[in-house]
């Protein structure tokens, strides 16, 4: 990809990426700079197009709440696998939300439910009657990869090349491997795979983990504590974003900034038709 810099990046080894193992998710340095759209008015504003979309259908949509601001913020932390013991013993390999709507499976139209048809039929619709209604919020067609997300992109190439993500793949694929799993790279095992289309063909995704799923991601995330893979890795990356942030600090205080003021844009959109 088009990066700022050439390597070797420099690295701040006084910085740590911080495990909340509670919530489940890995904090950056970086996510301080990221505005986070789904909090905000562009969320809504879409979501009420859509309930119109679906109205001139006569049908109904649920809109689906944002992310609240107090939410957890950070790196759902599985960019090397899960590493949260106690939560794969309870969740396997991701927790199920309940009330998430199953996402839409892109198969032929003939298995198609009327429901699925008709979301892919209004995502286009709202987004044109967004782009009408608020002009000032459309994104550039050319839109230039931001610097948050460049230097996210250079901080995780670096770590992918290291000699250190090299040594803990080997030992995490060992260990894996001693214990009964077919590893094929940091943090994903064969045996996920039928997992994931048993998921798919039932619809499953809000059903509870099977006990299989459970067992297979907590030999993963047992054995990543073990080697310390994704702690030394999202370390690794946490020293590698820092030296960037500072050095391009304007940068993402500016766009930060921008990223706001257009999600204000959609605020009378909201206000007018909620």
């Amino acid at each position: 990809a088009c990066s700022l810099f050439n390597p070797p990046l420099e690295r701040d080894e006084s910085v740590h990426a911080v495990f909340d193992a509670e919530q489940d998710i890995v904090k950056m340095p970086l996510d301080d700079y990221l505005y986070y759209e789904r909090t905000n008015y562009e969320h809504t504003a879409f979501q009420i197009a859509m309930k119109q979309c679906y109205a001139e259908h006569g049908q109904n949509y649920t809109i689906q709440a944002p992310y609240s601001e107090s939410a957890p913020r950070g790196d759902l932390g599985r960019k090397y696998g899960p590493w949260n013991v106690e939560y794969t013993q309870k969740y396997g390999l991701q927790k199920r939300d309940p009330n998430a709507a199953a996402p839409i499976s892109f198969n032929s139209g003939e298995s198609m439910s009327p429901e699925e048809r008709l979301n892919i039929e209004c995502y286009p619709k709202a987004r044109e009657t967004l782009d009408a209604a608020v002009p000032e919020g459309k994104r550039p067609e050319n839109d230039v990869q931001s610097t948050s997300s460049r230097i996210s992109s250079d901080a995780t190439s670096a770590v992918y090349g290291s000699k250190l993500h090299r040594e803990l793949e080997e030992k995490w694929k060992q260990c894996v491997s001693d214990r009964g799993l077919t590893p094929i790279k940091a943090g994903s095992v064969a045996e996920e795979s039928p997992l994931n289309e048993q998921l798919s063909k039932n619809g499953g995704f809000n059903e509870p983990a099977s006990e299989e799923e459970i067992r297979i991601a907590t030999i993963q995330a047992e054995c990543n504590q073990q080697v310390g893979m994704s702690k030394q890795l999202y370390d690794l990356e946490a020293q590698y974003q820092m030296p960037l942030i500072r050095k391009y600090q304007a940068q993402l205080e500016q766009e930060r900034k921008a990223e706001r003021e257009r999600d204000e844009k959609f605020k009378q959109y909201v206000l007018e038709h909620q």
